[in-house]
């Protein structure tokens, strides 16, 4: 009977005591976001978070045992040929995004900033035609200037600042089985 009540009073100390388990970010709506804003709409905070970026020479992180990285250069705006009316792309600034995974640069995406339905973010979006949208995302910033991509309102991906990636290697100089 001791026995069982020291093991009861063990198991309610143990569950007593306090835990010290991170909490989740949880990323506040931006009020004042509305979908036809442009890059000219947060110019300042736009500028804040791509100058940050360019810090380093790749934006990385890790998801499952691969690692991916971002590059994302200003562009001059007569660097762009836009053949539709100019007032489509008043107040837009555009951005070269280059993507690589595992050391593999993936194609070169043109796209433009504007404001993110996060606060304290923006949003990448592509300005390419094709139907594929591998480079659109939310990145952000916080106070000690640590950018991250806003995966949802409660999840976020932490983006290392490096000047180095992974070289790429083919299959075939990994001695894949599937290499031919």
């Amino acid at each position: 009977m001791i026995r069982k009540i020291s093991w009861l009073v063990l198991s309610a100390s143990i569950f007593a005591m306090p835990t010290f388990v991170q909490a989740e970010q949880v990323f506040s709506m931006n009020g004042s976001y509305k979908d036809n804003q442009t890059s000219a709409d947060i110019q300042g905070l736009g500028n804040q978070i791509l100058d940050q970026a360019g810090k380093s020479s790749y934006l990385k992180f890790d998801l499952q045992g691969t690692e991916y990285a971002y590059v994302i250069e200003r562009m001059a705006s007569n660097s762009v040929n836009y053949t539709g009316s100019s007032s489509d792309i008043s107040g837009v600034v555009f951005v070269l995004v280059r993507a690589f995974k595992d050391g593999f640069e993936l194609p070169k995406q043109v796209s433009t900033f504007k404001p993110s339905k996060y606060n304290h973010a923006i949003r990448i979006e592509k300005m390419n035609r094709n139907d594929e949208r591998p480079y659109e995302f939310d990145i952000g910033m916080d106070d000690e200037k640590q950018l991250f991509l806003i995966d949802s309102p409660t999840s976020m991906t932490k983006l290392e600042q490096v000047d180095k990636i992974k070289k790429y290697v083919s299959r075939r100089d990994k001695k894949s089985p599937y290499a031919f």
